[in-house]
């Protein structure tokens, strides 16, 4: 389930709009992290610095993240205190594949700012990965209750909401998405057949599971669950 569940943000990987401030080019970061090498030469305990050059190497892509987070780490241990600093770390996390270390960052985070919409989908989505599917459920809920038009909050909450049994719930969310986008991830047509499955409706399940074939020919689920609901009708 968590494989297949969409993570895509209003601003992909980018920070919030409340960190927009310290957006930076690839070439702008590495001449950040050229100053504050040189100045941290002389001036090694200075946090600032420090924080300063754990968002430069964040702005120099995701290969440059572990040396983010060490100094990221290093300005904490000397007394940075910004909220910013729990986000870009559990983005970061995220991205390395830690759910565990970015939930428990962006936790934090969203304590200072609990309106922030980016930060609560992807607390969300790593609830999901977390298999946590209550608190992922209840938290889609509330997001979804603004009337919000993320194609990404409805995909997943018809994920949850099939993992919790909630079969015509999950119906709902789809609908809601087919009304906003046809974009699936691979995977993404079957687990909408398997709601129908679950439902009893075979008829129904095989029309998505040939259309998870066509659109991804190449996904073997589809060709298994397609070959096992033909098998159920003959």
């Amino acid at each position: 389930l968590a494989g297949l569940t969409l993570k895509t943000y209003r601003g992909f990987d980018a920070p919030s709009n409340q960190l927009n401030q310290n957006r930076m080019s690839a070439r702008d970061a590495e001449g950040v992290i050229a100053s504050a090498k040189a100045y941290l030469n002389s001036n090694p305990d200075d946090f600032d610095a420090w924080s300063q050059l754990g968002m430069a190497y964040f702005y120099k892509g995701p290969e440059f993240y572990p040396d983010a987070l060490n100094a990221i780490d290093k300005a904490r241990q000397l007394g940075a205190t910004s909220e910013s600093l729990y986000y870009y770390a559990g983005v970061m996390f995220e991205s390395l594949g830690l759910p565990d270390y970015a939930y428990n960052e962006l936790s934090k985070y969203l304590r200072h700012h609990p309106e922030d919409y980016e930060t609560q989908v992807r607390l969300a989505n790593l609830l999901v990965q977390l298999k946590k599917y209550e608190d992922a459920y209840k938290l889609y809920q509330a997001l979804i209750r603004g009337g919000s038009k993320d194609p990404t909050l409805w995909y997943n909450m018809a994920l949850v909401s099939k993992e919790k049994g909630d079969l015509d719930g999950a119906l709902a969310a789809f609908k809601q998405l087919n009304a906003l986008t046809k974009l699936r991830p691979e995977g993404g047509l079957l687990q909408e057949g398997e709601v129908w499955r679950l439902k009893g409706s075979d008829d129904q399940a095989m029309g998505f599971y040939q259309q998870e074939i066509s659109l991804h020919p190449a996904f073997l689920p589809a060709y298994v669950s397609l070959e096992a609901a033909q098998r159920r009708k003959s």
